[in-house]
């Protein structure tokens, strides 16, 4: 094999190497990006997502294998993926008391839940607000009841 050929094809691996293979976007992770773009980043209401049959959200971040303390039940985030043992994602888990429905593995760099991780919200709870905090990057945090829809702006507020 020539030496090109060779240098070529060891730069296609090492590349290859160093991508997050073990991430592929699914359906549930673009209709999360889909509902924060429609929204210009704005908000997100959970309770829009995950279908029907779930009760609460839960949302692991970074470094945060805790899921049967979040849960509530025995449910180990680690038997289904390995992607909190980086800070690049978060896992929200669409759940009942006894049961996850659907878990989402979602890039932080589309939208950050850290602030939430190792809390569960009911899905009548599960309207989040981007965290005026946060400057450019898009972090989201539970949306304050007494929090005026001026603050946010009466038409783009979530419903609710």
């Amino acid at each position: 094999m020539p030496i090109n050929k060779l240098i070529t094809l060891a730069l296609i691996l090492f590349v290859a190497s160093c991508t997050d293979s073990g991430y592929i976007q699914s359906e549930a992770s673009k209709s999360i990006w889909n509902q924060l773009e429609a929204n210009e980043f704005k908000f997100i209401d959970f309770s829009k997502l995950g279908g029907s049959k779930w009760t609460k959200v839960c949302f692991l971040g970074p470094y945060n294998e805790s899921s049967e303390k979040a849960l509530g039940f025995s449910w180990k985030v680690t038997e289904h993926t390995d992607v909190l043992k980086s800070d690049g994602h978060n896992v929200i888990v669409f759940a009942t008391e006894t049961q996850v429905v659907e878990y989402v593995v979602y890039s932080r760099g589309s939208g950050d839940f850290w602030k939430l991780s190792g809390k569960c919200l009911s899905r009548e709870s599960a309207n989040l607000v981007r965290d005026e905090e946060s400057g450019n990057w898009r972090n989201y945090v539970q949306k304050r009841h007494n929090k005026s829809l001026n603050q946010i702006g009466a038409k783009d507020a979530p419903p609710g």
